[in-house]
């Protein structure tokens, strides 16, 4: 990092500090949590979001899965404890979550993240072992940083917080959630592709971790649809009529129109993008449509993913079909691929 940015991020950190304790967080307008499955376009609308003159967002927190790790064991089936050790853990994470307790531990890593990314984090003094005064200073914490840049309103996106949006409801009366929905095929292509090029992604090696993860993400979202404070968003629209999507995104926010966004987009979402996410690249580039199940997989991969995600979809109209249609229905076994 050279040293005019270095004095840049060091002003920023000043600000945000003051407005910690000076800002008042009634002026924040909206609260907006953006969710999903990894790869499914999340950082693409950030991004767009990010742009609004309005709005303010900011690298993922991770703020509720450092912070309580309770549900891990949700988002991919196929990575569920199994030994005994590892199964007691998770039954003590998901009853600290169920007693809305906190582990300080825990607590103190999910702040110093936060500090790692120059907000005015400071974690709550009273009560801090409990879950309700860390999500109070959790948003106090992103309203300064949003009223700090004149923002009146401020985008989360961390994709794993569509696993404790009832936290989040809970503590957060008024938080709005944008589900961005991915067609699984191209997820799938966009995990393993990652898997391939990074160390960090690398268990989605395995393409029945990737098919297990969209679908668990899908499952969950859907859980959403139709209620208010949510709107799901598709990927696809998002990249092949992104002017209209934008427009019923900023609708639902409750934001005008900023047609100069469009200019500037790509320069900013630099900003929301650590050094150590090299994957994140490509929202750099021009919009447009990509491929990833296509260029990624070769052709016995790319049959095995279509009948996984067959047999997911069946799996889901059999739990929600009557009994009498449910029978007809069977599921064959699938061999996985080598990677």
């Amino acid at each position: 990092m050279n040293a005019r940015r270095m004095q840049q991020h060091a002003c920023l950190a000043d600000a945000l500090r003051e407005a910690a304790g000076t800002a008042p967080t009634g002026h924040v307008r909206r609260r907006v949590f953006i969710v999903g499955c990894p790869r499914s376009g999340t950082t693409l609308l950030q991004s767009l979001l990010h742009a609004h003159r309005q709005i303010r967002s900011l690298p993922e927190t991770h703020f509720l899965p450092l912070l309580l790790g309770s549900e891990e064991h949700r988002r991919c089936d196929a990575d569920r404890p199994r030994a005994p050790v590892a199964r007691l853990r998770r039954w003590r994470r998901d009853l600290f979550a169920r007693w809305s307790l906190v582990e300080p531990r825990r607590a103190a890593r999910a702040w110093s993240f936060l500090r790692s990314l120059e907000l005015p984090a400071h974690m709550p003094g009273q009560g801090r072992w409990r879950l309700g005064p860390q999500l109070r200073a959790f948003v106090h914490t992103l309203d300064a940083h949003a009223l700090a840049m004149h923002k009146p309103i401020w985008v989360e996106k961390t994709p794993d917080h569509l696993f404790y949006i009832d936290h989040l409801s809970a503590a957060v009366d008024d938080a709005r959630f944008i589900h961005v929905q991915r067609e699984g095929r191209q997820v799938v292509g966009s995990l393993y592709r990652a898997a391939r090029e990074h160390p960090g992604w690398r268990p989605f090696l395995s393409l029945e971790k990737c098919v297990d993860r969209w679908e668990t993400a899908w499952r969950e979202s859907e859980r959403w649809r139709g209620d208010a404070r949510h709107l799901h968003v598709s990927h696809d629209a998002l990249v092949r009529a992104p002017g209209e999507t934008l427009a019923r995104v900023l609708a639902f926010l409750g934001c005008d129109a900023d047609d100069t966004l469009w200019s500037r987009y790509r320069s900013m979402a630099n900003g929301l993008i650590r050094a150590d996410e090299p994957w994140k690249a490509g929202n750099l580039q021009p919009l447009r449509a990509r491929d990833a199940f296509g260029d990624v997989l070769d052709a016995s991969q790319r049959d095995w993913v279509e009948s996984a995600l067959a047999t997911r979809a069946a799996s889901r109209t059999v739990a929600h079909a009557p009994a009498s249609t449910a029978t007809r229905l069977t599921h064959t076994g699938i061999r996985v691929p080598h990677a």
